[in-house]
């Protein structure tokens, strides 16, 4: 299943804060601590400060709350390298202190291990697996378009995946295959009268066949197979189902300015529940990176699938593109601004909503280890049902430190 849209955001955002630390353990320049066992450890701090005009997503026709959100993310990440084999270990955690509403304050935490293990030249095999306690903002997630009113708290939620993959063919060969798996469980622990209805576990099983031409240059024929089943049976039909998408695609590298992955085909989507009404259609999904200058980058992205939604409706199509480009100004300076637009198209409920996101912002370099960054988040959500509509604006300053 393809994870609320919200949700999926927010939970991506968790895992972001936490890795935008440990990830500069593969910069040159960052901080790691190497120990005589051969684990090295790379810890991390994020403190940031936002003004954030509607904490809730509330609707023009209700009232706005507005206030200052101090977070801090500590995270530390530990790896040890044996032979061409890859371990590494990350945990990290975010607290969220609102200024005016104590309502909204909330402590998430991630946990992730992951095995990159390469047996011979033709057999590789990746082991992934990772704990998220998490929330959604009041008035998001399975509480969008209430305001809040519903909620003394935020919305909290567990997440456990486990998965990786196993390929077979060397890299220096035309022809490989990967076969992967994953399995995760999304489970609400607040509200449970309402949200018992939204927990669920996901099983995917997915094969990809690559054929490399020779100018860095990879075709592949992708398939995928997730069957989903809830908690507990929604009050307005069985939402269990199963989503088969097949997608042709190519990805390419090392090229003089160019570089991406772009994949498109079909994807069905059928309910248990006949009373359900099922989606077959067109899917894609690209992502390109042109490099006019060595300093200078335009990433283009678009998608289309289907995902369940947070409420009432059978399921959403969601297409989406967007643009961001950033800039090295110079070693201290560089910015980014972007755009992204998701038009989600609701069946079984006569709903569409139209988001319109705008970035901009400014990283300083200050030292090695210490990056500041401020700007601004404008999020625009027009739909055909006034109380799903809303503006929200954050406009931040925080700084990423290592050692």
């Amino acid at each position: 299943m393809n994870v609320p849209f919200k949700v999926s955001c927010m939970s991506i955002a968790v895992a972001s804060i936490f890795m935008a630390n440990v990830a500069l353990a593969a910069d040159e320049k960052a901080g790691v601590i190497r120990t005589e066992s051969g684990i090295d450890f790379t810890p991390g701090l994020n403190s940031g400060l936002k003004y954030d005009d509607n904490i809730t997503s509330a609707s023009a026709s209700a009232d706005e709350l507005d206030s200052w959100v101090l977070t801090v993310t500590p995270a530390l990440q530990a790896q040890m390298q044996d032979g061409n084999n890859v371990y590494t270990v990350e945990a990290g955690l975010e607290y969220g202190d609102y200024f005016s509403s104590s309502d909204d304050n909330y402590l998430d935490a991630l946990l992730k291990a992951k095995s990159e293990l390469e047996f011979n030249q033709s057999n590789r095999a990746q082991l992934e697996a990772f704990y998220v306690l998490g929330h959604e903002d009041r008035g998001s997630g399975v509480f969008e378009g209430t305001s809040g009113a519903l909620q003394d708290e935020a919305n909290t939620f567990d997440i456990l995946s486990v998965g990786g993959f196993y390929e077979y063919g060397a890299m220096t060969t035309p022809a490989r295959v990967r076969l992967n798996a994953k399995y995760s469980s999304k489970d609400y622990t607040n509200f449970e009268t309402i949200t018992q209805y939204r927990s669920y576990d996901d099983t995917t099983l997915g094969a990809t066949f690559y054929y490399d031409t020779q100018a860095a240059t990879s075709l592949f024929i992708e398939l995928i197979s997730l069957d989903t089943a809830y908690d507990e049976v929604d009050p307005t039909g069985n939402r269990d189902s199963t989503t088969n998408t097949a997608r042709l695609g190519v990805e390419w590298t090392a090229t003089a300015a160019t570089e991406g992955s772009v994949k498109v085909g079909y994807q069905a989507k059928d309910f248990d529940n006949t009373d359900r009404e099922d989606f077959s259609g067109l899917s894609w999904d690209a992502k390109v990176t042109w490099k006019p200058l060595t300093y200078s980058s335009f990433d283009f992205s678009t998608g289309r699938a289907s995902k369940d939604p947070n409420g009432a409706g059978d399921f959403i199509r969601a297409t989406s593109y967007g643009v961001t480009w950033n800039h090295e100004w110079s070693e201290l300076f560089a910015t980014f601004l972007g755009f992204n637009q998701v038009t989600d198209t609701y069946t079984g409920i006569d709903r569409e909503d139209k988001t319109k996101a705008y970035q901009l912002g400014i990283n300083y370099n200050v030292t090695r280890w210490l990056t500041l960054k401020s700007g601004v988040n404008i999020n625009q959500v027009n739909s055909t049902d006034n109380q799903f509509a809303f503006d929200r604006n954050a406009y931040f300053i925080k700084a990423e430190m290592t050692l």
